[in-house]
């Protein structure tokens, strides 16, 4: 009787999983085409087969990255815009802090900001954007335009505390707020 094979969705899905284990508990440094195999349970033929190798994998995980993001921002359903938006800049961050290899690694040099995923979550924001439009707490311009300035803003807070960049001491929770009072502010209609 011949061994039952295992789909190849599954096979994908399971490297996947395995290569955001192994990244959380090596780092990228760590993630290897053996080492996710063998996390994973399957031949290292296997990343090449159901993922096109070490570029494919980084790339499903930077993909699978960017989808989680999605959904800690589409969480946020508060029906009071401005409690949704600083809600959506509040869960930005814990999506970093819950995962800040995976959110260095997304926005790396070396990988391409999660394709279609890295769209997806890109239009999440903007979504939140135009909700906050519609409500009259943010400007009628183009909600992409204000989505880029918004990402960049929280990004960048994100990214300096993530790599604790500060000379002095702070509290990072109260500097965040701040950083979504300025971007409050910054977008609200004139």
């Amino acid at each position: 009787m011949a061994a039952k094979r295992t789909p190849a969705a599954d096979v994908r899905a399971a490297l996947i999983a395995a290569g955001h284990r192994v990244l959380v508990e090596h780092g990228v440094a760590g993630l290897t085409v053996r080492a996710v195999a063998a996390e994973a349970g399957v031949a290292p033929m296997g990343v090449y087969n159901h993922l096109d190798g070490k570029d494919g994998l980084l790339g499903a995980i930077v993909s699978d990255g960017f989808d989680r993001l999605r959904a800690y921002l589409t969480a946020v359903v508060d029906t009071d815009a401005r409690t949704r938006f600083r809600a959506s800049g509040r869960a930005y961050r814990r999506f970093a802090q819950d995962n800040p290899t995976l959110y260095r690694l997304m926005f790396s040099p070396d990988c391409d900001l999660g394709g279609e995923a890295g769209l997806l979550a890109l239009s999440s924001l903007t979504e939140i954007i135009r909700y906050s439009q519609a409500s009259g707490i943010v400007r009628p311009d183009d909600p992409f335009e204000l989505t880029l300035s918004v990402w960049s803003c929280v990004h960048g807070a994100v990214s300096l505390e993530l790599d604790a960049s500060s000379p002095i001491p702070i509290d990072r929770d109260a500097v965040y707020e701040s950083v979504l009072d300025v971007i409050e502010r910054g977008v609200a209609p004139s």
